[in-house]
């Protein structure tokens, strides 16, 4: 029997790439088979290799981290990619990120202030088996006639002059063969083979690591308590087991991920600063860490050790390209190949997305011929407009870990960054105009005048932290009541039309300053002297730091009152915690 158990890169290939292809995807993971399979709709003639060095299909529960999409991953599995009937009957519908503050030693999760972002079904999202769905893409792929093949790893890539062809050397075990290409899509993931090779590296400044694991038989926290009136306050028990749930404090976030086939993924992020790694990469010690700060999660994983069923880390996961499409090199990075910031609000399906929709938009342009003129224009375009994407996200993490376990603060940063994600990125790419640079720009345009709030509601949020630390608990913000806040999350899955989608755009700015207003006073309460809640202000020049106020313009009779803002948020008291009837422990 022992003469069997060869595995797969030691027996022969059956079926060896060969020939020349219009595109090479490099890498089989959810980044290369997303290329490829949307190449494939979009232009089915296209010639598509897809090379993917496992061997075997992949594994359910036990594969990949980054089971949970949001919007516009989402969005782009189900409509882009043809996916909707995989992920409705062999994924789970989730019901929003839900997120748990901390609450005295965090041994009851009752306590703890919960919110949670809007989960409608106009605009839903999954939470992803990767194994399982890698393995449909790879079948889709194949059935949309793409080359894919397993067990294929990448030995050499050697990048053609502008007239050339690039040369691909694959191995298989002993074996070798080599293919040609006109276009290289790198989706290797972290191996990171033309952001390495093309000297393409840069950093974030966000230092965080991560380990995580999949707990077999799954794991539902609801029943860390008989308390009914905190069971009561979903309209539905065991439904907050299918969000994506985060328990979160200072220094450090937690994921759990129900996956339909049964086990739970759970992982952790923390800064160093706060959590050193060696307390975090291994199971032993992150079981400690976890009965030191998540005394729930400790128990009830340490009960179960025979239940884990895999255990990965990954120190200091946060990464950037200074270049992601190039027209004249004929290459494209796909996802992680191209960068990586955090995992807190589920980015990696929408980066997917992005690369893909702006690097498949230049492929297909080119393969059709137009002319290298207007190709390098909307190159040019892609390129600036994916880093007006990717670097506010940096800035949603940099530098903010500290501040995750201030219930207050955390309950206004997650509802505007999730506000400004449904009321821009969301809205502009699930009504199909990232690419549509003729109906982009009037939209844009609008968006750009609130671009530099995302920056300074971030200083805003760090300077909050450093004046109240007060430890709210005991009140569950569950998105009930803040109209305007449901509203954008909703319109992402509505069907709007050009000038539909630009007075909505106006709107949706006039309620994001709002939201920045009514944050700043609230704020401001913390600060010896307050400004006067009736004197209006620019939006645009919210902050914490009263010298500074008069030279950047913060008082304006153009501006914004309080009592306007409010009359743009209804409901927002539900995420005051001290109006919503929020406790200070102690």
């Amino acid at each position: 029997m022992a003469d069997r158990s060869a595995s797969m890169t030691e027996l022969a290939a059956i079926r060896v790439p060969h020939g020349h292809y219009d595109v090479a995807v490099l890498g089989g993971g959810l980044g290369g088979l997303s290329m490829a399979l949307q190449l494939k709709r979009a232009r089915p003639d296209t010639r598509v290799l897809v090379a993917d060095k496992r061997a075997e299909p992949a594994p359910e529960a036990t594969f990949k981290v980054g089971e949970s999409s949001v919007e516009n991953g989402a969005y782009y599995y189900r409509e882009i990619l043809g996916l909707k009937d995989h992920l409705e009957e062999h994924q789970i519908r989730k019901h929003g990120l839900r997120f748990f503050l901390p609450a005295g030693d965090n041994s009851d999760i009752t306590r703890r202030v919960e919110i949670c972002t809007p989960a409608d079904d106009a605009a839903w999202t999954h939470q992803i088996d990767r194994g399982r769905f890698e393995n449909e893409l790879f079948r889709r792929c194949l059935k949309h006639e793409a080359d894919a093949y397993r067990g294929w790893r990448v030995l050499e890539v050697e990048m053609a002059a502008s007239d050339g062809e690039h040369t691909v050397t694959l191995g298989h075990g002993d074996e070798r063969t080599t293919i040609t290409a006109h276009w290289i899509v790198d989706a290797t993931g972290r191996s990171n083979l033309l952001r390495n090779k093309l000297e393409l590296g840069t950093e974030t400044g966000h230092h965080a690591n991560a380990s995580w694991f999949r707990l077999a038989g799954g794991l539902n926290f609801e029943d860390w308590t008989q308390d009914e009136e905190w069971l009561d306050r979903m309209p539905e028990r065991g439904k907050r087991q299918y969000s994506t749930t985060h328990l979160v404090g200072t220094g450090y976030w937690i994921w759990l991920i129900a996956l339909k086939s049964g086990p739970i993924s759970i992982g952790i992020c923390a800064d160093p600063r706060f959590h050193p790694f060696e307390q975090i990469n291994t199971l032993d010690a992150l079981v400690e860490w976890f009965h030191k700060f998540e005394p729930q999660l400790g128990a009830e994983v340490d009960g179960r050790r025979h239940d884990v069923l895999d255990f990965l880390r990954v120190e200091d996961f946060s990464y950037a390209s200074s270049q992601i499409f190039s027209v004249a090199g004929r290459w494209t990075l796909s996802g992680e190949a191209a960068g990586f910031v955090d995992a807190l609000y589920s980015p990696g399906s929408d980066f997917i997305a992005y690369t893909n929709s702006f690097g498949g938009d230049l492929i297909c342009r080119e393969l059709d011929g137009e002319a290298m003129e207007d190709l390098e224009e909307r190159e040019e375009f892609y390129n600036f407009f994916f880093f007006k994407l990717f670097d506010p996200t940096v800035s949603l993490y940099k530098d903010m870990y500290q501040l995750f376990g201030n219930p207050q603060v955390m309950a206004c940063k997650v509802t505007y960054d999730s506000l400004a994600y449904f009321s821009i990125l969301a809205f502009l790419f699930a009504h199909d105009k990232m690419t549509q640079l003729e109906d982009l720009g009037e939209i844009i345009d609008i968006f750009e005048t609130v671009i530099p709030l995302l920056d300074r509601m971030q200083d805003l949020f760090r300077d909050w932290h450093e004046l109240d630390q007060r430890p709210w608990e005991g009140v569950s913000s569950l998105s009930h009541q803040l109209t305007p806040y449901i509203q954008a999350q909703h319109e992402v899955g509505v069907p709007f039309d050009t000038g539909q989608m630009v007075e909505r755009a106006k709107e949706k700015v006039e309620v994001m300053k709002a939201f920045a207003v009514w944050t700043f006073h609230k704020a401001a309460k913390s600060l010896p002297e307050p400004p006067d809640d009736a004197r209006p202000i620019n939006p645009l020049a919210v902050g914490l730091r009263p010298e500074r106020w008069e030279e950047e313009g913060l008082f304006s009779e153009d501006g914004m009152t309080l009592a306007r803002a409010l009359e743009l948020l209804p409901g927002v008291e539900e995420f005051d915690l001290e109006i919503s009837g929020a406790m200070i422990a102690g």
